[in-house]
C-alpha cells in the first residue's frame, strides 16, 4: 500500500508533560484555552508530542488488516505528507447507513485528541456484538492526524506555514489541509444519499476538563441548542462525572463566526448535522481515554437513533468497574508507582507499552479482589534489561474494560 514507509522511529520527548494546569477558559473565545507556557519553547523542544507520523503509519498497517477498514489518502499537506482517512463499516455502500465524521490532531500539541480517537477506533474494530452492530449500521470516517506537518515540526497549533488551520476556514486562499477536509465534506454531503449526521472535531484543552464546545442560539437556532443538549447529555450518561455540563463552555454568543469547521457545517447544513468540537483534558491528569471514547461513541449512536438495546449488557463497556490514577512520580528516573482501584473482582492485566504500542512487560496478570492496589515499575523490560528514556504507557485491563495512561522515563 502507498502509505507503508518503514522508517526509524525517532526518540520522542515529552516536553508537553510540563504543561501546567490552567483552570481558566475564556468563554466564547479560544476553544482550547490559553497555552500556559511560551509557544516558541514548545516549538523548539517538542518532538511529535508523543505520537508522530511514523507511529501513525505503523497503526495504519495494523488497522488495515481488518476487512471492514478502508484507508485512503485524501490529499497532501504543505510538506506533502498524506492526510489519511479510515472508513470503518461492514457495509459502506448501503445508503441507509448512518454516516459519522471524526477528525483529530488539528492542533499537534493536543495529542490527547488522538488517544480518545484511537480508543474510538479500537472499539469499532473490536469483535464485540456492539461493535459488529454499529459497523453494520453506520459508516465512520476518521482522520487520526489532520495536521501531520505540525506534529513532525513540534508546533503547538500551526501547520508548516505557521497557520492555525482550526480557525482558517475563511482564509483566501485556504491552507492545503483545510482545502482537503472541506472538499471531503462537500463530497460526502452532496454526492451520497446518506450524508454526514454527526461531525466531531477532536481537541484537548488546558483547563484539564472534558467538555463539548456549545454553540449558543444567537449563532445557531433555538432548536439546535436543544439538539446539542440532547447529544451532550446523552454522552454524559455513559461516563458519570466524566464530562462537564453542556453550559461549561458557551460559544457563538455574538453570532455565527466564519472561521471554524463547525461554522462551515452550520452555514451549509444547519440543524441537519450535529457538528461539535470535543475538548479532552490536556494535562498530566489526562486519561480514561477508553471510557471517554465509549461514552462519545454510544452518545453518538443514541443521537442518530441507532437502537442497540437488544445487545446484552454483558457485552457493553462499563467504565466504572475499576479506576486508575496517574503514576507517581511522573516523569520518573529509577522507578514509578502505579495506583489503581478494583471495584469488581476479576482478572486484572497490567501491561507496559512503548510509544508505538508494543508490549514491554506485563506487571500483573491474575485475579484481583475488590480493593486498592499499588504496583511498581523499575524501567525494565521482560528480559530484565533497562529500557531507553522516552514515553511509555501502562494499560490496566479488567475483563473487557481497559484504561491507558502515559508516563515519561527520563535518565
Amino acid at each position: 500500500m502507498p502509505y507503508k514507509h518503514y522508517l526509524l522511529i525517532p526518540l520522542f520527548l515529552l516536553s508537553n508533560l510540563v504543561k501546567g494546569q490552567n483552570n481558566f477558559i475564556p468563554q466564547s473565545t479560544e476553544k482550547c484555552g490559553i497555552i500556559p507556557d511560551d509557544e516558541t519553547q514548545f516549538s523548539r523542544d517538542a518532538r511529535n508530542w508523543g505520537y508522530g507520523y511514523d507511529s501513525l503509519l505503523v497503526d495504519l498497517d495494523r488497522w488495515e488488516a481488518y476487512s471492514y477498514v478502508t484507508i485512503d489518502s485524501l490529499g497532501a499537506t504543505v510538506q506533502n505528507r498524506a492526510i489519511w482517512e479510515l472508513t470503518i463499516s461492514e457495509n459502506p455502500e448501503i445508503s441507509s447507513n448512518h454516516r459519522i465524521y471524526i477528525h483529530a490532531r488539528t492542533h499537534p500539541g493536543e495529542e490527547e485528541s488522538f488517544w480518545v480517537t484511537n480508543e474510538i477506533i479500537n472499539i469499532l474494530i473490536s469483535d464485540s456484538p456492539f461493535a459488529e452492530f454499529v459497523r453494520s449500521n453506520c459508516i465512520f470516517h476518521i482522520i487520526p492526524m489532520y495536521n501531520p506537518d505540525g506534529v513532525e515540526l513540534g508546533y503547538p497549533r500551526e501547520n508548516a506555514n505557521g497557520v492555525d488551520i482550526e480557525s482558517g476556514w475563511d482564509d483566501i486562499p485556504l491552507e492545503p489541509e483545510v482545502a482537503v477536509l472541506k472538499n471531503r465534506f462537500i463530497e460526502l454531503m452532496w454526492t451520497t444519499d446518506n450524508p454526514v449526521e454527526v461531525a466531531l472535531n477532536m481537541h484537548s484543552a488546558y483547563s484539564c476538563k472534558r467538555y463539548f464546545v456549545y454553540h449558543d442560539a444567537v449563532g445557531t437556532s433555538d432548536n439546535f441548542t436543544v439538539l446539542e443538549q440532547q447529544f451532550i447529555g446523552g454522552t454524559q450518561s455513559y461516563f458519570p462525572g466524566g464530562f462537564e455540563n453542556w453550559d461549561y463552555f458557551v460559544s457563538w454568543t455574538s453570532g455565527t463566526p466564519d472561521q471554524y469547521p463547525e461554522s462551515w457545517w452550520w452555514m451549509n447544513h444547519g440543524e441537519n448535522v450535529m457538528a461539535l468540537t470535543y475538548e479532552d483534558m490536556n494535562c498530566i491528569e489526562a486519561g480514561l481515554y477508553d471510557s471517554t471514547a465509549n461514552a462519545i461513541l454510544r452518545g453518538t449512536c443514541d443521537y442518530i437513533g441507532l437502537n442497540y438495546s437488544h445487545i446484552s449488557e454483558e457485552n457493553k463497556v462499563h467504565p466504572m468497574e475499576f479506576s486508575s490514577r496517574q503514576n507517581y512520580p511522573n516523569p520518573f528516573n529509577a522507578s514509578t508507582l502505579i495506583p489503581y482501584t478494583i471495584t469488581q473482582p476479576g482478572k486484572v492485566t497490567i501491561t507496559i507499552l512503548d510509544i508505538i504500542g508494543r508490549e514491554v512487560l506485563q506487571l500483573a496478570n491474575g485475579h484481583h479482589n475488590v480493593g486498592e492496589y499499588l504496583v511498581k515499575w523499575d524501567g525494565m523490560n521482560r528480559f530484565k534489561l533497562q529500557v531507553d528514556s522516552g514515553i511509555y504507557f501502562y494499560r490496566i485491563q479488567v475483563g473487557r474494560v481497559n484504561n491507558t495512561r502515559k508516563m515519561l522515563l527520563i535518565k
